[in-house]
């Protein structure tokens, strides 16, 4: 079993990935538990989004373990570039939480896929599909199973 490289650790983006990760699974957790959610009948309204913010904390785990164990083939990143990617995601992921209300559940998501994606990439304009065609896809992906085929209604906005 490889050996865990704490020293490498905070210089690894994946680490600071992992963290944001289990972040966003906290806040949605906390959400649930102490926001304006009502219970339904059956599991209630609350249950996919638990299911899925329990899923973004295993997978913040998982992706901490790869980075200690040094499994990712990139090389560190400067301490610097790492802590500004990171803000960035929160800003960027604070930013959907806020406009959700004014522009919609689908029109947040897709641009904050975008703005993650572009964040992400090196070189994000080179590799267009996936920072632009990826996200607005996905989107439509989220609402077709959410609104056609399990009939929940999205958080609609001043736009959609």
């Amino acid at each position: 079993m490889p050996k865990p490289q704490f020293d490498k650790l905070l210089s690894r983006q994946d680490f600071y990935t992992g963290l944001v990760t289990i972040g966003v699974g906290v806040i949605g957790l906390l959400d649930i538990a102490y926001g304006n959610w009502r219970p339904g009948p059956g599991l209630g309204p609350h249950a996919f989004p638990q299911l899925a913010y329990i899923t973004l904390l295993c997978a913040g785990a998982v992706i901490i373990t790869e980075a200690l164990f040094g499994k990712s083939d990139a090389k560190p990143d400067s301490l610097r570039a790492v802590l500004s990617t990171g803000i960035a995601l929160v800003a960027i992921g604070m930013g959907m939480f806020w406009a959700i209300g004014k522009l919609g559940f689908m029109l947040s998501v897709c641009i904050t896929l975008i703005g993650a994606s572009f964040l992400l990439t090196r070189n994000p304009l080179h590799h267009w599909p996936t920072t632009i065609v990826v996200p607005v896809v996905a989107t439509g992906v989220i609402w077709l199973l959410f609104v056609q085929l399990i009939n929940v209604p999205l958080p609609r906005g001043m736009l959609f």
